[in-house]
């Protein structure tokens, strides 16, 4: 599935049926879908960083600072997805336990990431005003949990 479709069925999340396409992405895509999401968010901060580098404070110089944010910021993406995806699908796992549903983890870390494209798009944008920063991620929690929930009372339930 081409990285396109997948922003539009996660565009169109909690329905069914989009629900039902993105569990049918292979791990692969959704790896990939992940880190272009992350690294395109997290872009115009790692711009901010290069722009905002003094080297009379630092003892670095600038083309090693350069340097250094080029090939330490895409292997931070990868970390950040990768951790914070599964620390958030632990939640997911938690209202899937409390609902009972027939739901494993590997299903419910895909689900979050999928969930989290809109919440992170809005996350980012809240950054370049002047809300507070803690008050913009709990929003976006708020919004993505809601929308994990709506995605797991699809299922249904244990026997």
């Amino acid at each position: 599935m081409t990285i396109l479709s997948i922003i539009k069925l996660c565009a169109t999340l909690p329905r069914k049926k989009s629900l039902f396409q993105l569990n049918r992405v292979s791990m692969r895509d959704t790896l990939v879908f992940l880190f272009l999401l992350f690294f395109f968010s997290f872009l115009p901060n790692a711009i901010l960083i290069i722009i905002q580098f003094d080297p009379s404070v630092s003892q670095l110089s600038y083309s090693q600072y350069l340097l250094q944010v080029i090939v330490f910021y895409p292997f931070l993406m990868m970390f950040l997805v990768i951790s914070g995806i599964s620390i958030l699908a632990l939640g997911a796992w938690l209202i899937c336990f409390m609902l009972r549903r027939k739901l494993k983890y590997q299903q419910l870390w895909k689900m979050t990431g999928f969930a989290s494209f809109l919440p992170l798009l809005a996350y980012v944008v809240l950054y370049f005003t002047p809300l507070p920063n803690m008050a913009s991620i709990t929003l976006c929690a708020i919004w993505l949990y809601v929308l994990i929930y709506q995605m797991i009372i699809i299922y249904p339930t244990k026997k």
